[in-house]
C-alpha cells in the first residue's frame, strides 16, 4: 500500500509505503494535525502533519 501526501510549497508528494497505512486526524493544543502510521512487517513508525498545509491525499494499492 502506498499514500501520497501533496503539501503545501512542495512540487513532489511526500511518500508513505507499507503494509498498512493509518491516516487519523489529530487535534493538540488547538491545532489539527493529520496523523500517518505506517506499518512494515510488525512495526510501526507515526508521523504527525498539520492539516492546513496538506493539498490532498491520494492512496495507490499496489498489488505484489
Amino acid at each position: 500500500m502506498e499514500i501520497q501526501v501533496f503539501v503545501k510549497g512542495k512540487k513532489e508528494p511526500i511518500i508513505y509505503k507499507g503494509d498498512r497505512i493509518d491516516v487519523l486526524d489529530l487535534e493538540l493544543q488547538g491545532n489539527n494535525y493529520k496523523q500517518i502510521r505506517c506499518f512494515k512487517k510488525g512495526f510501526s513508525k507515526s508521523e504527525l502533519i498539520q492539516s492546513d498545509i496538506i493539498l490532498r491525499i491520494k492512496e495507490n494499492l499496489k498489488q505484489k
